[in-house]
């Protein structure tokens, strides 16, 4: 299902979609977007945004592309627990750094090579569970 969602072409050969990818490099390389990602990430995991139900590091998230309507089920980890195949994301990939903050109702926008793509946030749930340590 990711692949019908996110791939650039119509044919079963397409790369990998970069947006769920890990884009560490990237926001290393650009001090805007790693402040950004920093506050976010402060921000997502103070007592007050928990008690919101902000995307944080260990949630798994519910999002519909607002243009297909397709949904989408997505778990936000650290680095080396990424599998994008499996729906299971870095918080430092395109999509997982956008996510992180944002409560159910938000509209997640992702720039791509491809334009924007839109994602409204469905549901939140936290669990400490492995995949987020």
């Amino acid at each position: 299902m990711l692949m019908r969602i996110f791939r650039i072409c119509k044919t079963l050969i397409c790369p990998p979609n970069s947006m769920l990818q890990d884009a560490g490099h990237r926001i290393l390389l650009d001090p805007i977007a790693l402040c950004l990602l920093l506050n976010q990430l402060e921000f997502s995991d103070r007592q007050s945004s928990r008690l919101q139900n902000r995307v944080r590091i260990g949630s798994t998230v519910v999002l519909r592309n607002v243009a297909t309507k397709e949904r989408l089920i997505l778990h936000i980890v650290k680095d080396q627990k990424a599998c994008p195949e499996q729906g299971i994301v870095s918080f430092t990939s395109i999509i997982g750094s956008t996510l992180i903050g944002l409560r159910r109702g938000d509209v997640a926008r992702v720039n791509t090579a491809q334009g924007e793509l839109k994602f409204k946030l469905l549901k939140v749930n936290y669990s400490a569970t492995n995949l987020s340590q």
